[in-house]
C-alpha cells in the first residue's frame, strides 16, 4: 500500500506520525527509520516526536532518500554491494581519468584527443585535466539516476539518446566510455540496478524476506523519477508511506489532469510548460514548479503501481481559524489559505499596522543585514513571548554573507541587546581552522607564492596557535617581509635563478640581520642582513613559523600519486598542527579524508599536482557541513535548501538578489542532459523557487524578504530578482497600489541618516543601534555650532569642521598649555608643524593617516621611479653630509644583496643613472665653498616659549640645505626656518640655499638673504604662538605658498595659482587635496574657492602673514 499524507503544516504530518507510532508502536529491538531529505529536517522531526510520544525516543534513524533506497535496491537484489558505490562521481572520476588516454585514440573522441596533445605530460594530473575528469563523472553519475533506460542501450551496443535518436557523431565518446567503465569496474551503476529491482518485484523474484516495517519518507519535494516508480513497486510488499508537504490540495488533481490531457509516456516524461502558468495562475504556479512535478510522478500511469494507493488530506485554513477566533486574518494567513484553496472566497485584504508580511529592498549587503538584525530585536520588543529560537534567516549564499553576518549580529555592544545566533552550513574550510589552512598551503603549492598570498595565510589562527604568534603579530609579520624585499616565489628555483625578492632570501637576510650590521654594502653573498626589532625570542617563532611554511610549499610544489600524497600529507600536518591541540578534533577529520580519498583513488597513477588534492579534500570535508548547528535553541542562519520546511513564528528570507537568486546552474555542453530536460531533472533556479513556497508556508507569524536594491560602488539602482518581482506585482494587482506600497518598506543608504531613528508611517525607528544613535546626536550638536547650517555641517563635515579642536571660521585658536620638550625635540616638533601643520593636528589627536594606506606589493620594480632615486641619494649624503673624492658611490655594491635596484641590465643603467646625479650634485655643493655644521641654540626670551635647538650644514658662511627630490613648498619652509633659527642666534651669514634637483642634475633652486637677529627672534616667537593653538592650521603648506607668492606678486592672481595647486593643473601635477592628511582635515571633493574664501579659517590673511617675511628675504638663486 503507498499512503500519501499531505498537509500544508509539517507539524500536522509530524503529529500525524507520531500517533501511527502510539497506535502501532514497533518492538524495543525494531530501528525505526523514517527518511529526509537534509540533516535539520532529522532533527526537528526527532524534537516533534518525543514531544508526541512523551518527552523521549529512542532507536529511531533518519537515513538519506538515496542511501536508503540503496540498501533495499541491494536487498532485492540478493547481493552483497560495495560499501562505497564505485559509480558515485566522488570515486567514478579516477577510473574516468585513468580511461582517458586509451579513450582519445578511438575515432569518436578525436576533440578529446586534440585536447590532451595540447597538454603534454599525460600522466600529470593538474586543474584543468581534473575539472574535465570530474565534469564527465558527475555527468555520468546524474545519467545513471536520471536517463537509466538510455545507459541500457549503451550497455546494449546502441548508441542513441533518451528519445531512442543516435547520438551525434561528436557525443558517442560518451557511451564508448560508459562501456569501457562497466568492463574495469565489473558492477552495473545504480540506476540499471534499480530498473532490476523493479523488474524482479513485478514477475515476484526479488527477495522480499526480511523487508519489514513501514518505509517511511517526510518532507521531501523532489525526486528523481526511477526513484519514485520503485516506491511505487515496493508498494506491492510493504507499507509505503509519503508525508508530503504541499502548498495545496488543487496541485494534486491538476497533475492528474494533466495526465489525463497528455499520454501517459508523455506526461511523466516531458517538464511543464509555459500553460503550467495557466493552470496555476497563483504563487503555485510562479513558485510551485518542482512541487508540481514530483507530485506528476507520485501520480504515475500505474504502470510501475504494484500494490494499492491512496491519498489522505491533512489541510490547514489558517485565515478561517483566524476568523473563527474572533480576529481579523493577517496577510500572512490570507495568502496561505489562498494557496490551499486555489481561488479564495474573498479578495485578498490588508489593514494597517499589520506587518505579517514585509518586502525590504535594501541599499547595499551590510545595511541588508544590519535592517535584518534591527527588525528582528523590534519583532522581539513587540512580542515578549517571541524567543530567538523561533526565528530562522535563510539566504541563497551563506559564505558570501557570512563576514557582514558575524560583524552585524556579533556586535553587542551596538544594540545593547545579546542576541544567541549561530551561523550553519558552512564547510570547515570556510572557518579560519585546521582544514582551511591545509587547502591554502595546496593551492599555493601549484601556485607562484606571493605576498598578498602568504598574508592571507598568516591570518590563519590555526597557524598563529600553534607557533604562538600574538595578537598583531601576523600583520606585523607581513609588514617586515615587505620591509625585507619579500615579492613573490619561494626560491631560485621559481624566479629563473635569481634568489631576489623570494621567500628564502627573505628569511635568510633576517637570520643575517642577528650576526651582521645593517649597513651598506655588507652582504653575504647576494643577501644583506636585515635588521629587526623586537626580541630574539620573537624572532625565533617567526623564523620557525616561515621555515615550516617553506618546508611545506615545497614538498606541495612536486606532483605525486594519490597514494603518495596519502602518505606525505600526514608529516606535513603534524609539522604545522602538531597534535592540533584544542582543534584535534579538525585534524582527526582531515585524516578521515586522507584515508578515504586514498582508498577511492589508490589504484590512480597519476601525478597529482596540490590545487588538484584541495580539490579533492574540500569536496570530501564538506560532505558534512549543514550537518550541526541547526537546532542549537538560539537563532539561526542558515542555506535556504535545508531549513526552509521546517516551521518557525518568523522566518528572513535574505540576499534574495537580483543575479544571486535563483540561482542557474550549468552543465558542460558535452552533458546530454543539458540538451533535453525531462519530468524530475534536478534544478537549481525551480528549487530556489519552491523555496519561497515553502517558506511562506512554514512562517507562522512573520514572512520578511529582504534583497540589494543598490550597486554598492555607484549606488545606481538594483530591479529586484525576477520571483520578488512577481511576488510584488500579485500584491499588487490583489490589494492594490495603496496597500502594496505599505509592505514595501523602504531604508536610507546611511545608518546615520536621521530618518531611521524616526516614526514613520506608524513604524518604530528602523534602526536599534544606540551606538550610532549616540554618533547622530553628537555629529547634529557639534553641526550646531557655528553661524547656520549648510553643506560644511553635521556628518559631512571635514575633519577641520568638527571633532576636538574644532575650528570656528574665523576664530583664532585658543592658546594651550604644552609639554616641555628638550630643545632639540622642540625644533622637530616645530619643523613638522612648520612644513605639515595637518599631520601635526592629526598627530596630537591620535590620527594616523596613512596607517592603512600601505598595500602589499606582488611585484618588484623593474625601474626605480624618483622617490627611490631620492632615497638612495638620500642614503649616501646622509652617512657623509659633505661628500668628497673623486670616485662616486658603487650603487651595485652598496644596495647589493637587498632588492633596492632592478635585476641584471636594467640595475646596471640605474646605477649609471645615479653616478650621473650624484656627479652634479657634487658639483654643485663643491661651488658653494668648504662644508661644515654647526649647532645653534636659541633661547627665548619669554618663559612659555620652547627653546630651540637644531644642527645645520654650512658651506663658508652660507646656509645649505641639500634635498634630493625636486623642490617643494615644505623644502623651502624648512629652509628659511634653519635660516632664521641661525640668525636668531646670532650667526654671522651670508644667506641661505636650498639644492634641489632640476630636472636629472642639481643646482641652487632657492637663495634667501639672513634676517636680522630682531627680526629673526620676532618671526620665531610668532612661529611658536601659531603652533601652540588648539586648531587646525587653515593653510594647507603648498597651496598657501602658492598662493601668497602670486597674490604678493601681482594682486588678484592667487586664486588661480591656488587652484592649480590644490586641484592639480592637469600636466601631472599632484593635486595637494589628494594627500591622505590634507583629505581628511579638509574633505578630497574641496575646492580651492572654497579654501580661500576662509571656509575653514582665515586662509588668506594667515597665509599672508606666514609667507611675508619668507617671501620678503628671497633673491635669485
Amino acid at each position: 500500500m503507498l499512503t500519501v499524507y499531505r498537509s500544508n503544516r509539517a507539524e500536522f504530518l509530524a503529529q500525524l506520525l507520531a500517533q501511527q507510532l502510539r497506535l502501532d508502536p514497533p518492538s524495543p529491538w525494531e530501528t525505526i527509520q523514517v527518511v529526509v531529505n537534509t540533516w535539520p529536517t532529522s532533527r526537528w522531526l526527532g524534537e516533534q516526536l518525543a514531544v508526541e510520544l512523551g518527552g523521549i525516543v529512542a532507536n529511531l534513524r533518519f537515513p538519506f532518500p538515496a542511501s536508503r533506497l540503496r540498501q533495499i535496491v541491494n536487498h532485492l537484489l540478493d547481493d552483497a554491494a560495495a560499501a562505497d558505490d564505485p559509480w558515485r562521481a566522488t570515486n567514478l572520476v579516477w577510473p574516468v581519468l585513468e580511461l582517458l588516454p586509451e579513450l582519445a585514440k578511438a575515432p569518436e573522441a578525436f576533440l578529446l584527443e586534440r585536447w590532451l596533445q595540447s597538454r603534454g605530460d599525460s600522466q600529470r594530473l593538474d586543474a584543468p585535466l581534473w575539472q574535465l575528469g570530474r565534469a564527465i563523472a558527475d555527468s555520468l553519475d546524474d545519467l545513471t539516476l536520471y536517463r537509466p533506460a538510455m545507459l541500457a542501450t549503451w550497455s546494449g551496443g546502441q548508441d542513441r539518446d533518451d528519445r531512442g535518436e543516435p547520438l551525434p557523431e561528436l557525443q558517442r565518446w560518451q557511451p564508448l566510455l560508459f562501456r569501457q567503465l562497466q568492463a574495469r569496474l565489473g558492477v552495473q551503476p545504480f540506476g540499471l540496478r534499480l530498473i532490476e529491482a523493479i523488474e524482479r518485484l513485478r514477475l515476484g523474484t526479488a527477495r522480499v524476506e526480511g523487508l519489514t516495517g513501514t518505509l517511511r519518507l517526510f518532507g521531501l519535494s523532489s525526486g528523481a523519477p526511477l526513484q519514485v516508480q520503485l516506491l511505487q513497486a515496493l508498494s506491492a510488499v510493504l507499507p509505503v508511506d509519503i508525508y508530503l508537504l504541499t502548498p495545496c490540495r488543487d496541485l494534486w488533481q491538476r497533475c492528474s489532469q494533466r495526465r489525463q490531457e497528455l499520454r501517459d509516456a508523455v506526461a511523466l516524461t516531458e517538464p511543464f510548460a509555459l500553460d503550467w502558468l495557466v493552470q496555476a495562475p497563483a504563487l503555485e504556479g510562479r513558485f510551485g514548479r518542482l512541487g508540481g512535478e514530483f507530485q506528476q510522478l507520485l501520480e504515475g500511469t500505474g504502470e510501475a503501481q504494484l500494490g494499492c494507493a491512496q491519498e489522505r488530506d491533512l489541510f490547514f485554513l489558517p485565515a478561517t481559524a483566524a476568523t473563527a477566533q474572533g480576529r481579523s486574518p493577517r496577510l500572512l494567513e490570507q495568502l496561505q489559505e489562498q494557496l490551499v484553496e486555489g481561488a479564495a472566497p474573498q479578495a485578498l485584504s490588508w489593514r494597517a499596522g499589520d506587518r505579517s508580511l514585509e518586502f525590504h529592498p535594501c541599499p547595499g549587503r551590510l545595511r541588508q543585514v544590519q535592517i535584518v538584525r534591527d527588525r528582528l530585536l523590534q519583532l522581539m520588543a513587540e512580542d515578549s513571548s517571541l524567543e530567538p529560537r523561533h526565528i530562522l534567516v535563510m539566504t541563497p549564499d551563506v559564505d558570501r554573507l557570512a563576514p557582514l553576518l558575524a560583524a552585524v549580529f556579533g556586535d553587542t555592544a551596538a544594540t545593547g541587546v545579546v542576541l544567541p545566533w549561530r551561523l550553519t552550513d558552512r564547510s570547515q574550510q570556510e572557518e579560519a581552522g585546521l582544514s582551511a589552512a591545509l587547502l591554502q598551503l595546496l593551492l599555493l603549492g601549484g601556485e607562484r607564492l606571493t605576498a598578498s598570498a602568504l598574508e592571507t595565510l598568516l591570518q590563519n589562527t590555526a597557524l598563529q596557535e600553534h607557533f604562538q604568534l600574538e595578537s598583531g603579530e601576523a600583520a606585523a609579520l607581513s609588514s617586515t617581509l615587505q620591509t625585507c624585499g619579500f615579492r613573490w616565489g619561494l626560491a631560485a628555483e621559481q624566479r629563473g635563478g635569481n634568489a631576489s625578492h623570494s621567500l628564502s632570501w627573505a628569511i635568510d637576510r633576517l637570520l643575517l640581520g642577528l650576526a651582521l650590521p645593517d649597513q651598506a654594502g655588507v652582504a653575504v653573498g647576494d643577501c644583506a642582513p636585515h635588521r629587526l626589532g623586537g626580541t630574539v625570542e620573537q624572532l625565533g617563532r617567526w623564523i620557525r613559523l616561515l621555515t615550516s611554511l617553506r618546508q611545506v610549499l615545497t614538498e606541495l610544489a612536486r606532483a605525486h600519486s594519490a597514494a603518495e600524497w596519502a602518505a606525505r600529507l600526514p608529516p606535513l600536518l603534524t609539522l604545522l598542527f602538531g597534535d592540533g591541540g584544542d582543534r584535534a578534533w579538525e585534524l582527526q577529520t582531515i585524516r578521515e579524508a586522507i584515508a578515504s580519498w586514498h582508498q577511492s583513488a589508490a589504484s590512480c597513477d597519476l601525478q597529482l599536482t596540490a590545487p588538484v588534492v584541495a580539490a579533492v579534500l574540500k569536496e570530501r570535508l564538506s560532505a558534512d557541513s549543514g550537518r550541526f548547528g541547526h537546532r542549537s535553541g538560539a537563532l539561526t542562519i542558515s542555506a535556504l535548501e535545508p531549513m526552509r520546511a521546517i516551521p518557525h513564528r518568523v522566518i528572513v528570507l535574505i540576499g534574495l538578489d537580483a543575479g544571486a537568486f535563483p540561482r542557474q546552474g550549468t552543465r558542460p555542453g558535452f552533458d546530454l542532459m543539458e540538451n533535453h530536460r525531462r519530468l524530475g531533472d534536478p534544478h537549481s533556479a525551480d528549487q530556489d523557487r519552491y523555496g519561497l513556497i515553502e517558506a511562506l508556508l512554514s512562517a507562522r507569524d512573520h514572512l520578511l524578504i529582504c534583497w540589494n536594491c543598490r550597486e554598492e560602488h555607484s549606488g545606481e539602482p538594483i530591479a529586484p530578482a525576477a520571483p520578488v518581482r512577481q511576488w510584488l506585482e500579485l500584491v499588487r494587482s490583489e490589494l492594490g497600489e495603496e496597500a502594496a506600497a505599505s509592505l514595501l518598506v523602504n531604508h536610507p543608504a546611511s545608518p546615520l541618516d536621521r530618518r531611521n531613528f524616526l516614526v514613520e508611517d506608524g513604524r518604530q525607528p528602523a534602526s536599534c543601534d544606540q551606538r550610532l544613535l549616540r554618533v547622530l546626536q553628537q555629529l547634529e550638536r557639534l553641526g550646531s555650532l557655528g553661524p547656520g547650517t549648510d553643506r560644511w555641517e553635521g556628518a559631512t563635515a571635514p575633519l577641520i569642521l568638527r571633532g576636538p579642536g574644532r575650528n570656528v571660521r574665523g576664530e583664532p585658536g585658543v592658546a594651550a598649555a604644552t609639554e616641555r620638550l628638550e630643545a632639540e625635540e622642540a625644533y622637530r616638533d616645530l619643523r613638522h608643524w612648520l612644513i605639515r601643520p595637518q599631520d601635526h593636528w592629526l598627530r596630537s589627536l591620535g590620527l594616523e593617516a596613512r596607517e592603512w594606506s600601505e598595500a602589499i606589493e606582488d611585484l618588484e620594480d623593474l625601474e626605480l621611479d624618483e622617490r627611490q632615486r631620492a632615497a638612495l641619494l638620500r642614503g649616501v649624503l646622509d652617512a657623509d653630509p659633505a661628500p668628497g673624492g673623486a670616485d662616486p658611490p658603487d650603487w651595485i655594491q652598496r644596495t647589493r644583496g637587498r632588492g633596492l635596484l632592478p635585476p641584471l641590465a636594467a640595475g646596471i643603467l640605474e646605477a649609471q643613472a645615479l653616478n650621473e646625479r650624484w656627479g652634479s650634485l657634487k658639483q654643485c655643493l663643491e661651488r658653494l665653498g668648504t662644508p661644515h655644521q654647526e649647532t645653534h641654540h636659541w633661547q627665548p626670551p619669554l618663559a612659555s616659549l620652547q627653546p630651540l635647538q637644531a644642527t645645520v650644514l654650512w658651506h663658508d658662511t652660507t646656509l645649505v640645505l641639500v634635498k634630493t627630490s625636486k623642490a617643494q613648498a615644505s623644502h623651502r619652509l624648512e629652509l628659511a626656518l634653519q635660516l632664521i633659527l641661525s640668525g636668531a642666534c646670532g650667526a654671522q651669514t651670508s644667506g641661505a640655499v636650498l639644492v634641489a634637483r632640476h630636472e636629472n642634475s642639481f643646482a641652487v633652486v632657492e637663495k634667501l638673504r639672513p634676517p636680522t637677529s630682531l627680526q629673526a627672534g620676532s618671526i620665531l616667537e610668532q612661529w611658536l604662538g601659531w603652533h601652540q593653538r588648539s586648531h587646525c592650521w587653515p593653510v594647507p603648506p603648498a597651496t598657501g605658498w602658492a598662493y601668497a607668492e602670486a597674490e604678493l606678486a601681482s594682486p588678484g592672481t592667487g586664486l588661480a595659482k591656488a587652484t592649480a595647486c590644490w586641484e592639480g593643473s592637469g600636466f601631472g601635477q599632484r593635486a595637494e587635496r589628494e594627500d591622505p592628511a590634507i583629505s581628511l582635515c579638509f574633505g578630497r571633493d574641496t575646492t580651492a574657492r572654497e579654501l580661500v574664501a576662509g571656509t575653514f579659517g582665515p586662509f588668506h590673511e594667515l597665509s599672508i602673514e606666514l609667507q611675508t617675511p619668507l617671501l620678503a628675504l628671497r633673491s635669485e638663486p
